[in-house]
């Protein structure tokens, strides 16, 4: 367990865990780095690191504007606090795009990218009203009432003990910062730029969010070497409800990809 100082002079927390090759896992907007709970499994073989975004779980966040740009810096500086030149950068839903982000803005500091349920643009409907919704919801301050819908969603039945995990780690999330987060996510678009990213990229989706399938062909047409992988009978919670499917293919990608 540590902290970082970045821009503003705000603390970011940050976690690690095992060794070898490192991977970076970015969490959406209030969910922090718990999210990633069921991927400490990957630490038997790679160096896991997790961090709560500026203004969400353990971190600092203030008045500032908030932008893809500035958070993709926090991740930077505790790349530069590890003494890592290199890492996996591996985010989920809007986490992606702030991994995007970081990988055009950092390319040397790249290894590769995976992205699970993400996207270059918010231009759906279905996604547009989400930020929306969670714009409307953190400007009435109603952070427990969000704090429970984003961990039932991302929890089976019997996991009572880590829906309780993610409901206390996600009510400590600052609502204005986390407000101004959901903004700048929406307003994001990487579209034009997915070009210049070099770094072999994984995408991953669910057979049933249709709502993102989509973005797949965007992605396709503009990057020059993506793989693909559907998991059947999956919604959008990949991670935290098929995680052990997400960290067989995380692995599968890092060894023939990165390691090869």
């Amino acid at each position: 367990m540590a902290y970082v100082q970045c821009r503003y002079n705000r603390a970011i927390y940050y976690e690690t865990v095992g060794e070898g090759t490192p991977i970076v896992l970015i969490h959406p907007p209030g969910m922090g780095y718990k999210t990633f709970h069921k991927q400490r499994p990957l630490s038997t073989t790679y160096k896991l690191i997790m961090v709560d975004l500026r203004g969400n779980g353990k971190s600092e966040g203030g008045p500032e504007k908030i932008t893809l740009s500035l958070l993709a810096e926090d991740i930077r500086h505790v790349l530069d606090e590890l003494k890592i030149e290199k890492a996996v950068i591996l985010g989920y839903s809007n986490g992606g795009s702030i991994a995007q982000e970081f990988v055009l803005s950092y390319p040397e500091r790249t290894m590769a990218l995976i992205m699970s349920g993400s996207f270059p643009e918010v231009n759906s409907f279905i996604l547009r009203n989400e930020f929306k919704l969670g714009i409307f919801v953190t400007e009435m301050k109603a952070m427990g009432l969000l704090a429970n819908v984003l961990a039932g969603a991302h929890c089976k039945m019997h996991e009572t003990a880590f829906r309780a995990e993610l409901v206390d780690h996600i009510k400590r999330t600052n609502p204005d910062v986390l407000s101004r987060m959901y903004k700048a996510g929406l307003e994001y678009r990487s579209t034009e730029h997915l070009h210049e990213i070099k770094a072999p990229v994984l995408l991953v989706y669910g057979s049933y969010s249709f709502y993102l399938h989509h973005y797949i062909d965007m992605f396709k047409k503009r990057l020059h070497d993506v793989d693909v992988v559907l998991v059947e009978k999956a919604t959008h919670q990949i991670p935290t409800k098929h995680a052990v499917e997400f960290n067989r293919i995380v692995s599968k990608f890092i060894t023939s990809k990165v390691e090869k």
